[in-house]
Parts: C-alpha cells; sequence; structure tokens
C-alpha cells in the first residue's frame, strides 16, 4: 500500500493502482513529446492553406498544404503518407494530429482535440 501526502490530505493507493498511475503518466508523456516533434516539424517546413478548385463550374474550398521550401503545394494525404513512413506511427493518430495542426487545436501541453493511440 502507498501514501501520498498532500500538504491538505492523505491519498492511500494500491499497489496495483499505483502501477496503473505510472503507465497512464509515462504513455501521457510519450503521447505528448511525440505529438511536440510532430507539431515542431508540421510548423517548420509546412503551412497550411486552402486552394480553390473548379469543379463543374463551380469555385470549391480545398484544404492543403504547402511546403515551404520550395512553395510547393501538396495534399494531406501526401503529408499523411510521408509522416507515416518517418515516425512510424498509426494512422489514425497522425491523421489527427495533422488535422489538429491544421486547425490550430494542439494545446500548448501538446494534447490533441481527439485522444488516439499512438499506434
Amino acid at each position: 500500500m502507498r501514501i501520498f501526502i498532500d500538504m491538505k490530505r492523505k491519498i492511500i493507493i494500491t499497489e496495483s493502482q499505483c502501477q496503473r498511475l505510472k503507465q497512464y503518466l509515462e504513455e501521457s508523456t510519450v503521447h505528448s513529446n511525440m505529438v511536440k516533434r510532430m507539431k515542431e516539424e508540421l510548423d517548420k517546413n509546412y503551412a497550411p492553406i486552402e486552394k480553390f478548385v473548379r469543379e463543374g463550374g463551380e469555385y470549391f474550398s480545398k484544404p492543403m498544404i504547402m511546403v515551404k521550401a520550395d512553395e510547393e503545394t501538396i495534399t494531406p494525404k501526401d503529408l499523411l503518407t510521408y509522416l507515416k513512413f518517418k515516425y512510424k506511427m498509426g494512422d489514425d493518430f497522425i491523421k489527427q494530429v495533422i488535422k489538429d495542426w491544421v486547425d490550430g487545436k494542439i494545446t500548448d501541453d501538446y494534447r490533441l482535440s481527439k485522444n488516439v493511440p499512438l499506434k
């Protein structure tokens, strides 16, 4: 049994609860570190843009990504393919990072708007 003492109260938890808490904290740290690495790379090398595409006589706004090095325009799917190859993470995780990065929803402590596993 573990006892954690706060200035105002005492918390008593079992060893298994302590292990689960440690595991959760470690996973959370790994998750935010990966989001941080990917966000820093995205900010450094890419910029989200909107491109207007003509389809059937009308113009539609389409989200695209601009590569800062040569100002080439790529699709979010192309960026997903590249990041998947580079980071070896799951599709859902990388898609969520890209989506939140484009929408500006990655928080200051590098949390995503939707909880998705790394793999």
